[in-house]
């Protein structure tokens, strides 16, 4: 795509600004060494709003064509400041939709001032349109991504960059948004209210910076004091008593962990990173990890007036140093306000929302093994996060022991980052030093012994074949391991030393988290030859090493 047509796309009004809760004042406040914005001054309870859509270039049926310009964009916080991010056409979590059947063509044209790519989340599209870091763009240039989705590929997915070394930062500035297909039929009622929920963080400095990267930030994943869904601070939403809500979030965070619960009410999970399961699971609660996505129905009270909150609750996932006070507090995400008015009825869900046929048995059988490494350690050996950082004071926690996951008392929340990196460009319009690099720490976190190196592969393997991977998080914190290129099935889990035990149901997913010395049975086909990654989705894990390949021919 010429720069000329990108711009004549621009007058079409496709581009326009849309930062959604980001427009109000802000102050500085001090929270280590760094002056802050307090999430307390920003707008909270305002309605919320849907994902601003990014606009289809095509008029022809069935088409889906558009342009994605990252670049620097200063968003208003009220009339004295500016929040500095990067966003994808000027928009705070845009959305694409499309619908199965449709052809896809987007053309990435890169404004930034250091390298990119789009990496469609969930999507299995050819190899060379995956995004990965090895077809970077650089600044100045294009790239066209092109799919054709299938049927069967309906759900609810997104896209962000990943070009190594520089992702940290770019995922701290703001740049993601959602992809959602939809069906060629629809099997939820259309008397479901849905609503799409994309829930991110940012950290601010006092002058509408993002600000860099601290040691704790790569340990622990980054985590940003102003937690957003759909770029507004605890946004509110009305429903008439009775209303069966359908609620799609996706975890955009780098790192921070989504405890969810919903006050008085039972989530009903319908569908994961693949689409729908086959059968509705009573939740009293869950836990969504970065990168992954859910689909929840949830039948809101019948008693007009009332008001309950939807929020993540502490979650301990092993942090390691100085912890930040959020981290003990249960975070809001949105009001729900019950008008008053006559209740609606309950709605009722077919017998089947899927089907999900089993993966067979296994062509091939592997293992891969998840691992912290500080300098001088053997890479067998597990690290102690007592070891991981020393601040001189008593905020660092020692987590020699296996972690009581699901207590209220410690939790981890990997934000949206700030990153500078020792591979980054300095970034338009952004006023960050050399310090930017964000005080990496001397810590390796591993595949099979074997930090990520470009053009690297671990594992081949033969397209078609059904392969079991035995995954096992060898170390004292939470990582939530993603698989490009396919889906997998969750066939089996063993905690520790216990038994291994079958999955009580089957969902298809790309995503998937392993607590402390967890190990998974995954099964799952590649259909597409190519290189493939696997990593770690806490996105600061992933770029200090978690992460290799497989190729698939």
């Amino acid at each position: 795509m010429q720069r000329r047509d990108f711009l004549r796309y621009s007058a079409l009004g496709g581009l326009a600004l849309s930062a959604s809760g980001l427009t109000h004042a802000m102050v500085a406040h001090h929270a280590g060494h760094a002056a802050l914005l307090d999430p307390a001054v920003l707008p909270e309870g305002d309605p919320l709003q849907s994902l601003p859509r990014l606009t289809n270039l095509s008029d022809q049926p069935g088409q889906f064509r558009s342009v994605l310009t990252p670049a620097p964009h200063a968003v208003a916080l009220g009339s004295d400041h500016q929040a500095r991010l990067w966003l994808y056409n000027r928009k705070v979590a845009p959305l694409i939709e499309v619908s199965e059947g449709d052809d896809f063509d987007v053309t990435l044209i890169n404004e930034l001032s250091q390298e990119t790519t789009v990496h469609w989340h969930g999507i299995a599209v050819a190899n060379e349109h995956d995004g990965m870091p090895s077809d970077a763009v650089a600044p100045g240039e294009s790239r066209r991504y092109r799919h054709s989705f299938a049927d069967g590929s309906a759900g609810l997915h997104w896209f962000h960059p990943h070009p190594h070394g520089v992702l940290a930062r770019q995922i701290a500035h703001g740049l993601a948004g959602a992809l959602l297909v939809r069906p060629r039929e629809e099997v939820v009622p259309p008397e479901v209210e849905e609503r799409l929920l994309m829930v991110s963080d940012l950290r601010l400095s006092g002058t509408g910076e993002v600000t860099p990267h601290t040691a704790e930030d790569w340990m622990n994943g980054r985590e940003g004091e102003l937690l957003l869904v759909n770029g507004q601070r605890r946004p509110r939403l009305d429903v008439a008593p009775g209303t069966t809500l359908r609620l799609r979030l996706v975890n955009a965070c780098a790192g921070r962990y989504l405890r969810l619960r919903l006050e008085e009410h039972t989530l009903t999970l319908i569908g994961t990173d693949g689409g729908l399961l086959e059968q509705p699971q009573a939740l009293d609660e869950l836990l969504l990890t970065p990168g992954e996505r859910a689909d929840l129905l949830v039948r809101i009270s019948e008693q007009g007036g009332e008001r309950f909150l939807l929020a993540s609750h502490p979650y301990e996932r092993g942090w390691m140093g100085e912890t930040p006070p959020h981290l003990g507090e249960v975070a809001p995400l949105v009001d729900i306000r019950v008008l008053e008015g006559e209740a609606q009825p309950a709605v009722a869900l077919p017998s089947r929302l899927a089907t999900i046929e089993p993966l067979g048995e296994p062509a091939v059988r592997r293992t891969v093994e998840l691992t912290e490494v500080m300098p001088g350690m053997d890479h067998g050996d597990a690290m102690d996060h007592g070891d991981a950082m020393d601040h001189g004071n008593d905020h660092g926690m020692g987590h020699g022991d296996a972690m009581d996951h699901g207590s209220d008392h410690g939790m981890g929340h990997g934000d949206a980052m700030d990153h500078g990196d020792d591979h980054g460009m300095k970034p338009d319009h952004d006023r960050e030093s050399a310090s930017a690099d964000g005080h990496r720490p001397p810590v390796d976190f591993l595949i099979n012994g074997r930090a990520f190196a470009m053009g690297e592969v671990l594992f081949e393997g033969r397209a078609g074949e059904v392969e079991e991977w035995e995954v096992f998080n060898n170390s004292h914190m939470d990582h939530p391991f993603h698989v490009h290129g396919t889906h997998f099935q969750v066939v089996a889990s063993r905690e520790a030393d216990a038994e291994w035990q079958d999955s009580p149901w089957l969902a298809w997913k790309d995503t998937v988290n392993l607590t402390p010395y967890q190990r998974l049975k995954l099964r799952l086909v590649f259909r597409e030859p190519g290189d493939w990654l696997f990593h770690c989705h806490i996105i600061e894990h992933e770029e200090l090493g978690m992460m290799a390949a497989i190729r698939v021919s």
